[in-house]
């Protein structure tokens, strides 16, 4: 019996001991890969905290000191905000994943086009869904028609989530988010993508950071196949 006991006792201590020394990342992830980013931690061999939130915000928390290992951007324009200040590790920063624009509507809405909607949900200035969605309704012509119509998402989730509950008739998404809110709301069109911008998210390990366990995450990233990153609505950039 004494001798069980001191078996237990040293395996919960090497269970300890392993915890103690598991590797940890902290990943801040624009909102709209969260389902990308959350499949490759459930590859990564060591534990994942993540921030979710808009690419803007993220990399001004980022700014002001907050402590990240990785950054994921849903463009490129504030990886180059947060190189300048010299807050990424440059050889790091590299595109992760591709998708595609898309305008949803609720399940049960009759709207055939997206100047029959009152309201059209977009992200944000901080959110590059919401500098996308801009770009395309001015190369199509029809920003200025549906401009005052706008109502303004703080990130790309928030915007599927006003219209899957009907407090927006319309919505300006990723492919992603509709796929995830996709029993709740139905594809009105696929924007050309020609629209606007590529919709490239990117990737970089944080200076001051774990770098280290950061590129080991970016590179779990790197290396999911392509039938498992179309699941989630994206692709090989």
């Amino acid at each position: 019996m004494k001798r069980l006991k001191l078996l237990l006792s040293l395996l919960l201590v090497a269970l300890w001991l392993s915890d103690a020394g598991a590797k940890e990342v902290w990943v801040f992830c624009a909102m709209g890969m969260r389902d990308l980013a959350k499949d490759a931690a459930n590859h990564f061999k060591g534990r994942v905290v993540f921030n979710f939130s808009s690419s803007g915000r993220l990399a001004k928390q980022i700014e002001e000191g907050a402590s990240a290992d990785v950054y994921l951007s849903a463009n490129k324009r504030w990886v180059e905000y947060l190189k300048k200040k010299g807050l990424l590790v440059e050889s790091s920063i590299e595109p992760v994943a591709k998708t595609q624009l898309v305008v949803i509507v609720p399940k049960d809405s009759k709207i055939k086009s997206l100047k029959e909607a009152k309201t059209i949900a977009v992200g944000d200035k901080s959110a590059p869904v919401g500098r996308y969605a801009l770009e395309a309704l001015k190369n199509l012509k029809l920003y200025g028609e549906l401009k005052n119509r706008l109502v303004f998402a703080p990130n790309v989730r928030q915007v599927a989530v006003w219209v899957a509950t009907g407090n927006a008739d319309a919505g300006i998404v990723y492919l992603s988010d509709y796929l995830k809110f996709k029993k709740s709301v139905k594809l009105l069109k696929v924007l050309p993508e020609k629209s606007h911008s590529p919709a490239i998210f990117y990737g970089a390990a944080v200076k001051g950071g774990n770098v280290k366990e950061a590129e080991a995450f970016l590179n779990t990233l790197h290396s999911l196949p392509e039938r498992e990153m179309e699941r989630f609505g994206f692709r090989r950039p």
